[in-house]
């Protein structure tokens, strides 16, 4: 593959054109023009016409810009020092008055492309006439006749050329073309379930050689012809393939319109990309970039990673060493990349000559992709807890309905023990002497009514936390109630960094609202004060208390642990900002708990200082009241 700096049309284009103001003040001048016409690197004069030496030169320059501006049309003008040709045009034909002046061989260049593209266009819409014909034309004598008639529009010279197709004996199209009349002429074999049954011949009647693409192009309709013969003959999977054709040709079709609007496109492409393109050679130098701040000088992993190093997984070098396409996944700071190298071949032996390298910023995707792993993660925790809430429930539902039998058969079972040890007052039950177990044993039974009941409370909690939720605010919200069971839950958690206290206030209405929101963000806030404490005399306070003048229900939950920094405290409430990512902290507590205190009409208030801890006012209104 040819070098694409020095051969690239976008870039010839660029480096041969001077834009110009509608005061002639110099816009942009590419660095070849300014070579050509100023012999030069260095910059020119802001006025164009200034930096010509000749003054009848400047002022004919001066001329035909007006001519230009006034009659929005093409003009060229030939310096005097060297013979060049200058061509002026208006770089917008409807609007501007601004100007555009390129050089005779880049006009050249453009109008030899302009010519080649039409070549390809005319061969493509030969190939769509002839398949077309041959579709949508039942008879296919005369679909064939036609096509012989659109083979010849296709070529080069269609001026010179007749063409005709011969099948199973029978000529269509130019009698003048038949085998061994003129010099010049191409031939295909038309082949048909591994059967040749004719020929498609294209002849010049004078001395023109075939091009290359004309030879390809009659080869493709060879095999196009034999295929749709072939198809309607054996009448087999017709509707799917003339489904697959008609697909072909839209995308022909297609072709043919952007063909037509690439050379208006080309030098847009490039910034019409959002993500970073940059073209890399051997040694890891950018020649060429989409990003401006990035440029396309310097070492790539330096412009785009600040890194004075090759990174450690380069899907550069990758591409290099394997001449196939390599995407790697790269984090930067907080941020995560996807690099997708592509290698570019050179065209004379094959090797690798330079390597196109594309840098998408993913990580809005790759926090997406953790809130689901954590969303997954919350679902699996609700189906164990349900579970495990479920098995401990039905064993407990026994002990609970056993205890109380027994509690009732001790009630009379005692009075008859009383009387035995009036009669025999060496009495002993379970190794006990009488007044003992008589003195313990109901406070043992109402331990254990106590302690079934409360393993009642705690799987209540756990089928709470696991049930499934709506996020309507339709719940009678009892908040002293939902932080006491709630509390059953979290307590192991929060103990294990601080002491746990409650101070709630009687005070407190019920209200409207999701009570399995409010207890994600209970859990959320406990777990977090419980987390801020580094020390071993942690302590975490939960209150509760009712402002009448404003009809807020406030709960504050403080802790006395790190504290936190201003820059800190900023960002706490920021999806995806955590100061415990190495712990497998997502960001998302905080900021899924003020989008709940929000739903309620709420806020979320925060003081903390710096190493003395942090506390967090919830103010819920209870406008919504029952």
């Amino acid at each position: 593959m040819v070098k694409l700096k020095e051969y690239s049309l976008a870039l010839g284009v660029i480096n041969n054109i001077c834009l110009c103001d509608k005061n002639n003040r110099i816009i942009f001048m590419g660095d070849d023009i300014r070579k050509r016409l100023f012999k030069t690197n260095t910059n020119v004069q802001e006025s164009l016409p200034d930096n010509f030496p000749d003054p009848g030169d400047a002022e004919a320059l001066k001329q035909k810009i007006e001519l230009v501006r006034q009659n929005k049309n093409t003009q060229y003008l030939e310096v005097k020092e060297d013979k060049k040709k200058l061509f002026i045009f208006p770089a917008n034909y409807a609007q501007s008055d601004n100007i555009i002046i390129a050089t005779e061989e880049q006009m050249r260049r453009a109008n030899s492309i302009e010519y080649e593209l039409k070549e390809r266009v005319k061969e493509v819409e030969c190939f769509y006439k002839i398949s077309n014909e041959l579709e949508s034309t039942r008879n296919m004598d005369e679909a064939l006749e036609r096509c012989a008639g659109h083979l010849v529009e296709g070529v080069q010279y269609p001026q010179l050329a007749t063409a005709n197709f011969h099948l199973d004996g029978s000529l269509y199209g130019d009698l003048g073309c038949l085998p061994g009349t003129p010099r010049y002429r191409l031939e295909e074999d038309i082949v048909i379930n591994g059967e040749v049954r004719g020929k498609i011949s294209v002849c010049h009647q004078k001395q023109a050689e075939f091009l290359e693409e004309e030879r390809k192009l009659l080869r493709e309709i060879s095999l196009m012809t034999s295929r749709i013969i072939e198809r309607k003959e054996g009448r087999k999977n017709l509707e799917d393939q003339r489904e697959l054709l008609v697909s072909k040709n839209k995308e022909l079709t297609e072709l043919t319109e952007n063909l037509t609007r690439s050379n208006n496109n080309l030098q847009a492409f490039l910034k019409a990309i959002t993500d970073t393109i940059v073209v890399v050679d051997s040694d890891f130098n950018i020649t060429l970039s989409n990003n401006e701040e990035i440029g396309t000088t310097g070492k790539c992993y330096k412009k785009m990673f600040n890194s004075d190093t090759i990174c450690t997984i380069c899907p550069v070098q990758q591409a290099f060493q394997e001449a196939r396409p390599v995407s790697v996944e790269r984090k930067h700071g907080d941020k995560y990349f996807m690099l997708q190298a592509y290698p570019i071949l050179d065209g004379k032996n094959g090797q690798v000559d330079t390597v196109l390298e594309i840098c998408s910023d993913i990580t809005e995707e790759e926090h997406i992709k953790s809130q689901l792993i954590q969303s997954y993660k919350l679902a699996s925790l609700g189906k164990l807890v349900a579970g495990v809430a479920h098995e401990i429930n039905n064993p407990n539902t026994f002990i609970r309905g056993n205890i109380k039998i027994i509690n009732e058969a001790f009630g009379d079972i005692l009075p008859l023990l009383d009387h035995v040890y009036k009669e025999n007052k060496d009495l002993k039950i379970a190794r006990l002497n009488y007044e003992i177990f008589r003195e313990n044993i109901p406070v043992l039974l109402d331990d254990m009514i106590g302690g079934a009941n409360r393993i009642k409370k705690i799987v209540d909690g756990l089928r709470n936390f696991a049930k499934k939720d709506e996020g309507l605010l339709t719940d009678d919200v009892d908040i002293n109630y939902l932080i006491q069971n709630h509390l059953r839950i979290t307590t192991k958690e929060v103990r294990k960094h601080a002491r746990l206290e409650s101070n709630l206030s009687p005070t407190i209405p019920i209200f409207k609202g999701n009570i399995q929101k409010l207890e994600q963000v209970l859990m959320n806030m406990l777990i977090n004060a419980a987390q801020a404490i580094e020390t071993g005399n942690g302590l975490v306070v939960v209150e509760t208390d009712m402002n009448k003048a404003t009809n807020e229900v406030i709960i504050k939950i403080s802790d006395n642990g790190k504290g936190m920094d201003d820059n800190t405290k900023k960002h706490i409430f920021d999806p995806f900002f955590t100061t415990k990512r190495d712990k497998g902290g997502t960001g998302l507590g905080l900021s899924i708990s003020y989008g709940i205190i929000q739903e309620h009409k709420g806020r979320i208030e925060v003081v903390t200082q710096k190493g003395k801890g942090t506390t967090f006012t919830i103010r819920i209104p209870t406008l919504l009241t029952t």
